[in-house]
């Protein structure tokens, strides 16, 4: 007769075996093995998953230029190589496609996290922090593309949008005395 596990220790054993993976591939990465910091045609839409190196962290210039430079790079490359393959959809359908993508990715993030937080007992603990990390930067790109459909400079729009949504935390968040 078979041992039955409750979903607690299959959640566990499940969570030790991802440690260790993680733990094996952090010390078996090679140096000089880094992504490069502007992908192009598929590898936009594909780099997480085809276990390319992390971004530098938030704040840090990457070989690319100062942070949020390789965002729009690639933002910009994806348009041209989308805009390209699909010449033949019409505007108003290419630009909906775009917009339905965001929902989608939107989708990968909540399945990571359902992933990372082994809700489902049948599956148990399947994804790290990391892949929801991924997932959220892919809907960020994503967004990026997408606006350049609504924005003849879109780096400029967020940046405004961003100095606006400050505007108004400060406004809520400073001391009135």
């Amino acid at each position: 007769m078979t041992e039955r596990l409750s979903a607690d220790q299959i959640r566990a054993d499940q969570l030790d075996a991802l440690h260790e993976l993680e733990a094996r591939a952090t010390t078996e990465a090679r140096p000089g093995s880094a992504a490069p910091a502007v992908l192009e045609g598929p590898a936009v839409l594909a780099a997480h998953d085809s276990g390319q190196a992390p971004a530098a962290p938030q704040g840090q210039a990457t070989e690319a230029g100062p942070p949020g430079v390789a965002l729009w790079e690639v933002a910009r490359q994806s348009v041209a190589w989308l805009d390209a393959a699909n010449a033949a959809r019409g505007r108003a359908e290419e630009t909906a496609l775009r917009l339905l993508k965001i929902a989608e990715e939107s989708g990968e993030v909540m399945q990571a996290y359902i992933g990372l937080t082994g809700q489902n007992p049948r599956k148990g603990v399947t994804h790290r922090r990391a892949d929801v990390a991924a997932e959220l930067c892919d809907v960020i790109l994503t967004a990026a593309v997408a606006l350049h459909d609504f924005s003849d400079d879109p780096a400029a729009t967020l940046d405004a949008h961003v100095r606006n949504v400050a505007h108004r935390l400060r406004a809520h968040t400073e001391d009135p005395t």
